[in-house]
């Protein structure tokens, strides 16, 4: 009798632990069926605080935009697929082709793309690690002092790279500032997405998206200074730690050879107020913006210039604007607060020349 209450108390552990069941995941085709008399069997047998929390049906998976059917044969078998792309391929293509209760369409031509990237992202990672070993920039294979330790595995976990950032005594460029902003953005998106479960917002925003932004940077930024290395290294850190969900040993092999432990063991990366630079992203926007309009004009005049000069409106134009902007779409008032700037008084007929334009642009926008 002892043992069999030792047994049910074990058993009674072991079923507290498990529930309740957060979200359950299972196919399309389960809903008349096996999902519907789930529900009815735990609200029989159960209360409703042992209910399950969720459910969320999976999408069907198509091949080569035909459904999937094992009887002609015409299916990815899982272990085929493992073995020509790898395992963080089949795994980051599937969780990225579409959110979990979408359908997704396995198309070799897709796959074997996403295998190249993963490999070109895998090569870039090894050349910003290398380019740091080089500039000696400290951190590079070695866990950060003070760091946490992992209880699951005792190894010594690194803080965040871009709290790390921020304290070091290092000189940052607007384009650095830009940068990290753009990846705090990018770790609240991909948090965010994660609690929803939608793994390919999550998986866009680590990858592809946040490429985007690198590719930019690249193109801005001369990549040989200290704060653009370190810049490019607390970035490369915390994009790993986000891709781990993701492609687990692609991420973890990297991390370990960055700081010494996997990515899994640093923990999940958080925003970092002080880096959010909304200035720096309004500048950047500018900039990207006026590069296409020098594009379009290119284009249209079907030029090759050598060298093209931008001019910026004079400081003095600028406090014009301020003050238009200050006294509204009134001319009388405009010209009143820009002479009461004694420097703009001195500009006579330009300034109130300028006011007239301001003022006929505010009023034709009202």
């Amino acid at each position: 009798r002892a043992a069999k209450l030792e047994t049910a108390l074990a058993l009674r552990a072991e079923w507290q632990y498990w529930y309740p069941v957060d979200y359950r995941f299972s196919g399309n085709d389960l809903i008349e069926n096996h999902l519907t008399f789930f529900q009815y069997h735990h609200a029989e047998l159960f209360e409703e605080p042992a209910w399950p929390q969720g459910i969320v049906v999976m999408g069907m998976g198509l091949l080569e935009g035909k459904k999937m059917s094992s009887s002609k044969g015409h299916v990815v078998l899982p272990g085929e697929a493992v073995s020509e792309y790898g395992a963080d391929t089949v795994r980051f293509f599937l969780l990225n082709a579409a959110e979990p209760w979408e359908d997704y369409d396995w198309r070799d031509e897709a796959v074997s793309s996403v295998n190249d990237q993963l490999a070109s992202f895998y090569d870039r990672a090894l050349e910003t690690v290398e380019t740091a070993r080089e500039a000696g920039v400290a951190g590079v294979d070695a866990v950060a002092d003070g760091g946490a330790v992992s209880e699951a595995s005792g190894d010594a976990v690194p803080d965040s790279p871009a709290a790390r950032l921020v304290d070091a005594d290092v000189e940052l460029e607007p384009v650095d500032e830009w940068l990290l902003s753009r990846l705090q953005d990018t770790v609240a998106t991909v948090t965010e997405a994660l609690d929803r479960s939608e793994t390919r917002t999550a998986s866009q925003a680590a990858f592809y998206d946040f490429d985007t932004d690198l590719r930019w940077y690249r193109r801005r930024a001369d990549t040989d200074r200290e704060g653009a290395v370190r810049t490019l290294l607390a970035t490369l850190e915390t994009r790993l730690r986000l891709l781990a969900p993701f492609v687990p040993f692609l991420t973890n092999e990297l991390h370990e050879e960055l700081r010494g432990v996997s990515a899994e063991a640093a923990g999940w990366p958080e925003p970092v107020d002080t880096l959010d630079a909304p200035a720096a992203e309004l500048c950047e926007t500018r900039v990207e913006a006026l590069t296409e309009d020098v594009r379009d004009v290119i284009g249209v005049t079907d030029i090759d210039p050598e060298v093209v000069r931008v001019y910026v409106a004079a400081d003095w134009k600028r406090d014009v604007f301020d003050a238009v902007c200050e006294a509204g779409a009134d001319v009388g008032a405009a010209m009143s607060e820009a002479m009461s700037d004694p420097d703009l008084r001195e500009r006579g007929d330009a300034v109130n020349d300028l006011v007239q334009e301001l003022v006929g642009f505010a009023r034709g926008r009202e």
